[in-house]
């Protein structure tokens, strides 16, 4: 393949991943596609591409804002990369899942302030069904994100293997699960 249809297929690879999760933090891009500025300035400059904001975000929209959840679960997902064999947007409450080189089943989920009892719930609905039907059990590691530390003691979400706490700043600190 030559080095045009190269970078073209990339700059495609690149946009397919923005719409698929909307607004991003442009540093992370380089997590996700290294060595990529160059497709990425390409992209801005025909318009295919728009910094937002302050310019430290990027869009295929400009009319689209940044969703936190996605952003955080995003950060995550790219300090586990390394051990990521595929990932996709995941079906709420998770944000995204992924699946390891080992075979292992990730979801990434963010708890915003305020809805731990929610999805609580919502984890004890999904088992309670699981038991009535006699269907498998559930085989997903989760990586839960909050807001506050306090969160964790809240939540009882089965497979939790770690908590990330989104700072002010928007880094993450992790602490492990239950």
């Amino acid at each position: 393949m030559d080095k045009t249809n190269e970078f073209r297929e990339k700059a495609e690879r690149i946009l397919d991943f923005i719409e698929t999760y909307g607004v991003l933090k442009y540093a992370q891009l380089e997590k996700f596609f290294p060595d990529s500025r160059k497709n990425f300035d390409y992209l801005v400059k025909n318009k295919r591409l728009f910094k937002i904001e302050d310019g430290s975000y990027i869009s295929t929209d400009l009319e689209l804002r940044p969703d936190k959840t996605i952003i955080a679960a995003l950060s995550v997902l790219g300090d586990v990369l390394s051990k990521v064999k595929m990932y996709s947007r995941a079906i709420p409450p998770a944000q995204v899942s992924f699946i390891t080189y080992d075979g292992e089943y990730y979801e990434i989920i963010y708890v915003a302030h305020g809805m731990e009892a929610m999805i609580t719930a919502a984890f004890d609905t999904q088992l309670a069904a699981r038991k009535r039907n006699q269907t498998n059990e559930d085989n997903a590691k989760r990586m839960v994100i909050v807001e506050d530390k306090a969160q964790m003691q809240r939540l009882r979400i089965p497979g939790t293997m770690r908590f990330a706490l989104v700072q002010p700043d928007g880094s993450l600190t992790y602490y492990k699960g239950s």
